[in-house]
């Protein structure tokens, strides 16, 4: 679900300086593709959560079934759920949705179990030519450093996703 405070804006609302321009108008882009997905890095105050805010109302626009939430929402219902037929139905979902936008993926959220849930998530989604969008607020060369166990592997998947964004 989108945040209610990004709730029904599109791309004609988002005000983006001269630094971000390049961005948006990749993010625009994307709303067309069906497949191609991105890792949308920017430090925090950069706009990125109101970015593929916007790109998942865009794309519920067009007619795209999409998903959005936060890496936490994401994480306690793979990682953490307690009801496996709960957990089972949320992931399958997840793997099947045609667009799914995951923000606010930060260190916190990154430990092995976590990561590999994120890594076989994507991967699924990839062989099925499912797009996926992941926003951070550490670039994707950090992740390796940031990721307990499994880093090298889930560089290489977000890696994979498409687009590489950066907001300054």
């Amino acid at each position: 679900m989108v945040p209610m405070k990004y709730k029904g804006l599109g791309f004609e609302r988002y005000d983006s300086d001269a630094y971000n321009k390049e961005a948006v108008a990749t993010m625009k882009a994307l709303v067309a593709e069906a497949a191609k997905g991105a890792f949308v890095y920017g430090p925090p105050g950069t706009g990125k959560s109101m970015l593929v805010a916007v790109f998942a109302n865009e794309k519920q626009k067009a007619g795209t079934d999409t998903m959005f939430l936060t890496a936490a929402e994401l994480f306690s219902e793979t990682v953490g759920a307690a009801n496996e037929t709960e957990r089972a139905k949320f992931c399958a979902k997840v793997e099947s949705v045609p667009c799914l936008v995951v923000d606010d993926l930060d260190a916190a959220h990154l430990v092995k179990e976590a990561g590999e849930a994120l890594i076989g998530l994507l991967k699924t989604r990839g062989g099925k030519n499912l797009q996926s969008i992941v926003a951070s607020k550490f670039p994707l060369s950090d992740v390796p450093k940031k990721t307990e166990g499994v880093g090298e592997e889930l560089h290489e998947t977000l890696k994979s996703l498409g687009e590489h964004i950066v907001l300054k």
